[in-house]
């Protein structure tokens, strides 16, 4: 059925499906990635999120691309590919000699779509100021890395402000085709959330269910300005990583399955991705490491 499935999607959704990002891995056999929402203030506590993330990378030598989980312009998003923000908020604020080399590949979240969401589109389809921005499209789908000539890792992008029945098609048919070794889904709203706004039952109600049956590893977010991991049997590893530059929340009563949950602390999460191992570490704005979780095959 899966596979059935997954030839129907192809079909009717065409190259949008797991095409190969042009985008050099330092080794194809391992993917680095950091990823964080919600930090498009272009305050200088984004600034100090940046710095971070450029003190990390150069520790290990770079990383391969980040994942920026929506809420990428406050408090209206962007009105068109000039609009000011565009430097405010993201050009030069990721300004470090390794970050300045480095692909974002971004998801739309609510303050985004307040203005022209399609803008955040085209700047990347058309390799605008550094070239860095990379959205093809709203929703997408890449694969990176080669394990035993599959792909490592497939990361699938989604947009949260569409109807939850789109993002879900959307997902089953991208997660569903092929043997990719990791499946990770990147979008703006939690599934599960410790934070102020909390869990979003539609997605729950809707989205889960296909996440569960594609035997997703990892589910990205941001929505809620904290940072939190949340591990239930059966469901992908949850991480919240929202606290990338705008006005933190608190954490109101934890969920159950929340592994670490941490309020009133700027910070990102790294990814890792091996042929055996996903490794999520989340770091603070010192650049110091706050937490560790590990999903084995």
């Amino acid at each position: 059925m899966r596979l059935l499935i997954g030839i129907i999607w192809l079909l009717w959704c065409g190259p949008l499906l797991a095409a190969t990002e042009a985008i050099p891995l330092r080794d194809p056999e391992r993917v680095v990635f950091f990823a964080l929402g919600d930090q498009g203030s272009g305050s200088p506590h984004q600034k100090r999120v940046a710095e971070a993330m450029e003190q990390v990378a150069a520790a290990r030598g770079g990383v391969d691309f980040v994942v920026l989980l929506g809420d990428n312009f406050y408090p209206n998003g962007v009105l068109s590919v000039t609009d000011p923000l565009w430097s405010a908020a993201f050009e030069s604020i990721y300004t470090g000699a390794f970050l300045a080399k480095t692909p974002f590949l971004a998801v739309l979240g609510n303050h985004d779509i307040r203005s022209d969401p399609e803008a955040q589109v085209l700047y990347g389809r058309e390799h605008l100021g550094s070239g860095r921005w990379r959205m093809r499209a709203r929703q997408d789908s890449l694969d990176f890395g080669i394990a035993e000539k599959r792909p490592l890792l497939r990361l699938v992008l989604l947009d949260s402000t569409l109807p939850v029945e789109e993002q879900s098609r959307f997902a089953s048919g991208a997660l569903s085709a092929g043997s990719p070794v990791w499946r990770v889904v990147a979008a703006h709203y939690p599934l599960r959330s410790s934070g102020e706004h909390g869990s979003t039952r539609k997605l729950l109600d809707e989205l889960l269910p296909v996440l569960q049956s594609t035997a997703t590893d990892a589910y990205l977010c941001g929505h809620d300005h904290h940072m939190e991991v949340i591990r239930l049997p059966g469901e992908p590893l949850q991480v919240i990583s929202g606290a990338g530059g705008h006005v933190l929340y608190r954490v109101k009563e934890r969920l159950p399955g929340s592994e670490f949950a941490l309020q009133g602390r700027y910070g990102f999460a790294q990814v890792e991705v091996g042929r055996q191992e996903m490794l999520v570490t989340m770091f603070d704005d010192r650049g110091a490491v706050l937490h560790r979780s590990r999903v084995g095959r």
